[in-house]
């Protein structure tokens, strides 16, 4: 009995390395499983997928790039080694060969596939952003760097990294549009801000020029303003800007344009107002900035009349001030008159004794007389010469008590059946009469007022005044009264 031979091994199946490379271009190990290496397959899915994750997420750098491609062509040609290195002609039957070619594009035409789709769409994409920043439109920049996925990263270094710095510099213009209507309003705070963040744009996002350009003429277009003063201001700090070295620098190409007429206009608006001082400050800009401009005529007129609103106001203020001062001397001659004329001094105020000028009193005309002291005999005397208010006579009386003056009558009376004489007297009253105006004596004089005598009956002094009758009295105090 002989010895059986052994079996010989089975000999491995050959690849084709063309097929095993290009099953491998797919980089999730498809040829690394036509060759059966199912663990390396996953090895490799796992190191492409991270790969691909890292260089979408967090590493879109071209370096990066190059580093994922190389491991692409690194998978491809180890692939090829792994199967071979070269075809092995006369080992691999063509059918098995063409078998493993078509498995192998199966494998690769997906991802081909979803490659093209998305530099494809990655294309349209960057038109839309190419259209949008040529139109300077932000929300259609916006709307198509929205569309940019994690998916187009995978296959392309910073997509539409124009579109990204579009957007940054649409966020940045954003606040600017309110800042320079806010500047437009007279904010200069909030106008340099919006001239230094359109600064910022220009240096760190350069080729957005057209969107910073349309956002100063918009600005540039509302101008002059309503308000010429407003625009006066917007044109000052425009004109006292810094150059840039930019396209913002010619914002101050407009200030000759309208500051002329917005001085003018400027400095009507003050002089309307009352304000003539700031109306001549605004005219005399003119001159001193635009001494040949045709409006020069029109503020040298409009200098002439602020400076004789001006001088008016001057001599309004100094007059008034000249007023006041009097009528502060008035007030406190009319307080000192009213308490020396309420304080008595024995039987008179103080005034009689003491009087004081009271500048404001009426001159001339009809005399009316603020009688003091004594009052027994003047109760009666006509309206028109007495008054009882200071600001409205002409003179004072100071009138003493009554005294007997001279004798007119000696009458005989029975007093309880004993005759006896009764001399009648004249009324004697002491009259100082005082100018109000000036405080100075007109008279000091002794009055005395006749009247009827020996009337039936008397008292028992033999010593008796008169009766006076109103138009006795009146004729006692005319010539003092009414000269």
């Amino acid at each position: 009995m002989t010895q059986a031979e052994p079996r010989p091994k089975a000999a491995a199946r050959p690849h084709d390395p063309l097929a095993v490379a290009l099953a491998n271009a797919s980089l999730f190990g498809g040829g690394y499983l036509m060759l059966g290496r199912g663990q390396l397959a996953v090895v490799v899915t796992l190191i492409t997928a991270e790969l691909l994750i890292i260089f979408a997420s967090v590493a879109q750098t071209l370096w990066f790039g190059i580093v994922v491609l190389l491991w692409w062509v690194a998978v491809i040609a180890h692939g090829w080694y792994l199967a071979g290195g070269r075809p092995r002609r006369g080992r691999i039957r063509p059918d098995r060969s063409r078998r493993q070619g078509v498995i192998a594009f199966a494998l690769v035409l997906p991802v081909l596939l979803a490659f093209g789709f998305l530099r494809f769409t990655i294309a349209q994409i960057e038109g839309d952003v190419a259209a949008a920043h040529r139109t300077g439109d932000c929300p259609r920049a916006e709307a198509a760097t929205a569309r940019v996925s994690p998916a187009h990263r995978m296959v392309a270094v910073s997509p539409v990294a124009d579109g990204e710095n579009m957007v940054k510099a649409c966020a940045l213009l954003r606040p600017v549009a309110g800042d320079l209507d806010a500047g437009r309003a007279g904010d200069t705070a909030a106008l340099d801000t919006g001239f230094r963040q359109l600064s910022t744009i220009l240096a760190e996002l350069p080729g957005h020029e057209n969107m910073v350009q349309g956002a100063l003429d918009r600005f540039l277009d509302g101008l002059p303003t309503k308000d010429p003063c407003n625009t006066v201001k917007i044109l000052t700090w425009l004109a006292a800007r810094p150059p840039g070295g930019n396209g913002l620098d010619r914002a101050a190409q407009v200030v000759p344009q309208l500051a002329p007429a917005a001085l003018v206009d400027c400095g009507n608006t003050f002089l309307a107002a009352g304000d003539w001082e700031n109306a001549r400050a605004k005219y005399q800009q003119l001159l001193d900035q635009y001494p040949g401009h045709n409006l020069a005529a029109k503020a040298r007129e409009g200098i002439q009349q602020a400076n004789q609103k001006i001088e008016d106001a001057r001599i309004r203020r100094e007059r008034d001030a000249e007023d006041a001062r009097i009528r502060g001397e008035r007030e406190a001659e009319l307080a000192t008159l009213r308490r020396l004329l309420e304080s008595p001094d024995s039987d008179q105020p103080a005034y009689c004794s003491a009087p004081v000028p009271y500048a404001a009193a009426p001159s001339g005309g009809p005399n009316r007389a603020l009688i003091v002291g004594n009052k027994d005999y003047v109760d009666n005397l006509p309206a028109e010469w007495r008054t009882d208010d200071v600001t409205t006579a002409t003179r004072v009386l100071c009138v003493g008590n009554a005294e007997f003056g001279a004798a007119v009558a000696t009458c005989q009376y029975q007093f309880l059946g004993i005759s006896s004489n009764v001399t009648f007297y004249r009324v004697a009253l002491r009259v100082r009469v005082y100018e109000l105006r000036t405080g100075r004596l007109v008279t000091d004089t002794r009055v005395e007022i006749s009247g009827t005598s020996c009337p039936d009956r008397v008292g028992y002094d033999t010593k008796q005044y008169v009766s006076p009758s109103d138009s006795q009295i009146q004729a006692a105090f005319r010539p003092l009264i009414s000269p």
